[in-house]
């Protein structure tokens, strides 16, 4: 006897009807395209956010692209014996010495003004609107607090009280100072550009293909499904059907039909039973 389940049934009414199939596959594939889409509309979302804060927040609330140059020479450089605690990474907390310096520089107009240095605008983003004691020029991070003092001793010896260097000065606030700009207006224009591009194209390509794809669905809850021919020989979950044989086939199951012999009766004189 041979066994017919239900998924083999199903798989070969699947494999007879090439529309259905044609229709499902297009759904699959929107499918995946519109998951590809939706992860790469995510990444640029997140690039988005990311440059955002760390580019884009520190230059504009500094106004660092507005910033002159000039020369600085230091006045005065110490530590103002305030520890600064920082995270250096998931589940780490560290501490380093704040160093303040302060310098003076002439302006455009050849003034002379005093202002408190710092390294770059995220520097003065974080740190310029704090106490004086708070104010510090760099802020190393390392997860050995030995390291960070050691950092900030190698930044004090480079900027001692006397030296003369290229700095930038805020024409807005003259005592808002820095040894360099960490970012240009191209890094700003870029980073958020193409970011911002990526998150518009990858969101249209997912309402495009979500819609293909509900279309494809739809169109596939509309088709018929093909049912075999009568006569053919079918076989619902859990029947069973008996094998092939040569000749001519007829549709099973089939009503009983009389044996091809003669019946010849008999008669047992022993037992007075009829054979047949």
């Amino acid at each position: 006897m041979h066994y017919y389940g239900g998924g083999r049934c199903n798989r070969r009414r699947r494999e007879t009807d090439p529309d259905r199939r044609a229709v499902m596959g297009r759904k699959n594939r929107y499918f995946g395209l519109l998951l590809a889409s939706f992860i790469l509309a995510g990444c640029c979302l997140g690039a988005m956010i990311a440059c955002g804060v760390s580019i884009v927040q520190p230059m504009v609330e500094t106004n660092s692209l507005e910033f002159k140059e000039t020369t600085c020479t230091t006045t005065n450089a110490n530590l103002t014996g305030e520890e600064v605690d920082c995270r250096c990474g998931k589940h780490c907390h560290s501490e380093y010495p704040c160093l303040r310096i302060d310098v003076s520089y002439a302006d455009k107009d050849g003034a002379t003004n005093s202002g408190v240095l710092f390294e770059t605008e995220k520097r003065l983003h974080k740190g310029g609107e704090k106490v004086e004691d708070s104010q510090c020029v760099v802020a190393p991070c390392d997860r050995s607090r030995r390291d960070n003092e050691d950092a900030v001793t190698r930044f004090q010896a480079n900027y001692p009280v006397g030296r003369t260097f290229k700095c930038l000065y805020n024409p807005d606030n003259t005592q808002e100072v820095l040894i360099k700009r960490l970012y240009t207006w191209n890094d700003m224009f870029h980073s958020m550009f193409w970011s911002t591009l990526g998150f518009v194209i990858f969101s249209g390509l997912l309402v495009y293909f979500f819609f293909k794809c509900r279309r494809a669905g739809r169109k596939l809850a509309t088709m018929p499904i093909v049912i075999p021919p009568p006569g053919a020989t079918t076989a619902q979950p859990g029947q069973f059907l008996p094998p092939p044989y040569p000749g001519a086939q007829t549709p099973y199951p089939q009503a009983l039909q009389p044996p091809p012999y003669h019946t010849i009766d008999s008669k047992d004189e022993k037992t007075g039973f009829t054979f047949n």
